[in-house]
């Protein structure tokens, strides 16, 4: 089977031990791991900033983490983990709690696992999202910013509450479920992608993150199909304009197909954005934001992948150029949309040490940080060139 495939299961289990059998657990009881990533890369642009000044070419994008589990029982099992992360101007490389999670096993055997887990934890949104810290299972140096928005990437990225998840294994087929319902990390990623950074916006969630995933996968994952969503409510204050709330409903569907040395990724995502409040002034940034992206990757040795990416997103799904939202909110047109072609090789000299190198030709914008530039003065066509190292334990 690819061993893309078997990358994203093995960066999926450093959070948690996968399904097994209730001998198996019994094994694992009493058992400590720790590992660890440090990833840097290199960022060279035509135009705009992205993860730094890369205009000028930026070493502003560096991942250090370190998680830890220990299992102390045959249902009972602690896990966390502390990522520092630079990337530009959206994250200055504090350490931050990204997990830290208590997962009980209610019911396991041969067939079937039913589990809880609470506290702060990954949400499975689509195939990357609770492994995107993790360079060896991206799919690129970058997550694909159709769908996996690093501009709110804290919102996206994990929630504090719980989740429930059942397994069910039958012949050749598998089918996953996870609920999530918790508290999400608001930062001000999200407070400056939502609303105009003039408004100087302060946001809350209110209420909790409701979502899940429903997955399939036959053959041990030679074909994978899913359909993750999440429903949130921000309350936001502004300086210009009487407060409000924003209704956001994330929804992605997900389907991947691995057979010997290639393998072929579709997902596609759509999210209803409502404003409410705010005098009714925003009701004019109504809204349904869509994007996908095709990938195919070929693995031409085991040490060495090739893979070709492409991607859209529109922040109006029925005005793909951008004209419409330009003459309603202001910004020029291709800061409402973005086109990328990508070509990216693989070499992992070894198995914890991992280069990358990546080429985008990109038309639009609408995926670059308000706190790394200024919409107005951005440039619609332009490239980004891209070196990344890893080093995992």
């Amino acid at each position: 089977m690819n061993k893309w495939l078997t990358l994203s299961l093995l960066g999926h289990a450093w959070l948690s031990v996968e399904a097994v059998t209730a001998a198996e657990l019994d094994m694992f009881e009493g058992m400590f791991q720790v590992h660890g990533f440090l990833t840097q890369a290199y960022i060279k642009t035509t135009d705009n900033h992205f993860f730094g000044d890369s205009e000028d070419g930026s070493l502003d994008f560096r991942e250090l983490g370190i998680n830890a589990s220990y299992r102390f029982s045959p249902r009972v099992m602690a896990s966390a983990q502390l990522l520092s992360r630079r990337a530009g101007e959206m994250y200055d490389g504090s350490p931050d709690l990204d997990f830290a999670q208590l997962e009980y096993t209610a019911h396991t055997d041969e067939d079937d696992r039913i589990g809880l887990i609470i506290g702060r934890s990954k949400n499975s949104f689509g195939f990357y999202n609770d492994t995107r810290d993790v360079a060896a299972t991206r799919p690129g140096i970058f997550m694909p910013q159709a769908i996996y928005w690093d501009r709110v990437r804290n919102m996206v990225l994990s929630s504090d509450g719980g989740q429930l998840h059942a397994e069910r294994q039958h012949d050749s087929h598998l089918f996953e479920l996870r609920l999530i319902g918790g508290k999400t990390p608001i930062d001000e990623n999200v407070e400056n992608s939502y609303l105009n950074p003039a408004f100087n916006p302060k946001m809350e969630q209110d209420g909790i993150t409701l979502g899940g995933r429903l997955l399939y996968e036959w053959d041990g994952g030679r074909f994978r199909l899913a359909l993750s969503g999440a429903f949130l409510t921000l309350d936001a204050e502004t300086s210009l304009l009487p407060d409000g709330e924003i209704d956001i409903d994330y929804r992605v569907l997900s389907a991947q197909y691995n057979n010997g040395p290639w393998s072929l990724t579709l997902e596609y995502m759509d999210q209803p954005i409502d404003y409410k409040g705010f005098s009714g002034q925003l009701d004019v940034a109504d809204t349904t934001v869509d994007g996908y992206y095709l990938q195919g990757n070929y693995r031409l040795h085991e040490d060495w992948e090739l893979f070709t990416r492409y991607e859209e997103s529109h922040y109006d799904k029925n005005d793909k150029n951008g004209s419409e939202s330009s003459a309603k909110l202001g910004p020029p047109a291709h800061t409402f949309f973005s086109e990328l072609w990508t070509l990216g090789v693989l070499w992992e000299p070894t198995e914890q040490l991992m280069f990358r190198a990546e080429f985008s030709n990109i038309d639009g914008t609408i995926f670059l940080s308000n706190l790394e530039n200024n919409p107005g003065d951005t440039r619609r066509d332009w490239n980004l060139f891209s070196l990344l190292v890893s080093y995992s334990f």
